[in-house]
């Protein structure tokens, strides 16, 4: 007797441990911000997408993969100008945006949307302390193979690096040659003058007039699809809400992850090092002050 494949059944009997109740907390609050995000977004006429993992949660579980605790969206670069220039009057009370060049000691290369009655720090060597957040990624043109896209990468990732030596620990690997560059690098440049590199590099080629779209977070193979894979926002079931996904979410996906309603053997680990859901961000700083 044939019995049908399902994904997200499969994905509860390979890996329901890893599941908690915290996982599920982590998304509730998640799920949240979207709906803020979609809101805010139809309010104001901004094209967004759900991104990456999200895109594939809508598909092939009808919402959050069950072990992640974290979610994607991305935004033609216009309209992520836009957002990051008017968060701060757009967004409803206990949300903000945070993004590089903008909040002090912000170490990412895309802006996020967290909240702020939380506490939140990844799971990496930065010490930046903030609200459980979306990550919100600017969609930028991109021209076809070439050595003009091969440069294009190589300036990107060089200063990326650069930017990732200004705000991890120094001597994470103790002293020596490593320490001896990440110090050199914080006395040579200030984080908001390769914050601004960054943003220069990617704007390099206009979305609207070029067919393909980087989101310059994946590697180039993975992260240039054509801009019709994206297409206008086509609404997509998740968590119970409508929320806005690709065009094409089937080309899409294949060309990030193959075969992508395969459930795969091994997960990712957690993403964050430290999360309290109850504790405002500030209060946490406050309270970890030396005069406090």
């Amino acid at each position: 007797m044939e019995t049908s494949y399902n994904p997200h059944e499969q994905a509860l009997a390979l890996h329901g441990d890893r599941i908690t109740d915290e996982t599920k907390q982590v998304q509730a609050r998640l799920l949240e911000i979207l709906k803020v995000i979609d809101a805010v977004c139809r309010e104001h006429h901004l094209t967004y997408y759900l991104l990456a993992g999200t895109m594939l949660g809508a598909v092939r579980h009808g919402g959050f993969i069950p072990w992640d605790d974290d979610a994607d969206i991305g935004m033609p670069r216009q309209d992520y100008d836009t957002l990051v220039a008017h968060a701060d009057e757009w967004l409803p009370e206990g949300f903000e945006m945070v993004s590089g060049g903008k909040t002090e000691g912000y170490p990412y290369h895309f802006a996020r949307i967290q909240d702020a009655h939380s506490t939140y720090m990844m799971n990496r060597s930065y010490s930046f302390v903030g609200g459980l957040p979306v990550d919100v990624f600017p969609l930028d043109g991109m021209i076809g193979p070439s050595l003009k896209r091969k440069w294009h990468y190589f300036r990107y990732r060089k200063w990326w690096k650069m930017l990732y030596f200004l705000h991890t620990d120094p001597y994470k690997h103790g002293k020596g040659l490593r320490s001896a560059i990440a110090l050199l690098m914080r006395k040579l440049f200030k984080p908001n003058y390769v914050h601004k590199k960054l943003s220069d590099i990617r704007r390099q080629w206009n979305c609207d007039t070029n067919s393909l779209w980087a989101d310059h977070d994946y590697k180039p193979n993975k992260g240039v699809q054509p801009k019709e894979n994206y297409g206008t926002p086509v609404p997509i079931s998740f968590e119970g809400h409508m929320l806005m996904g690709v065009a094409r979410p089937d080309d899409y996906l294949r060309h990030l992850y193959g075969n992508y309603m395969e459930i795969p053997t091994e997960i990712p680990p957690q993403n964050y090092r430290y999360l309290d859901l109850e504790k405002p961000w500030r209060q946490y700083m406050a309270e970890q002050s030396p005069t406090h």
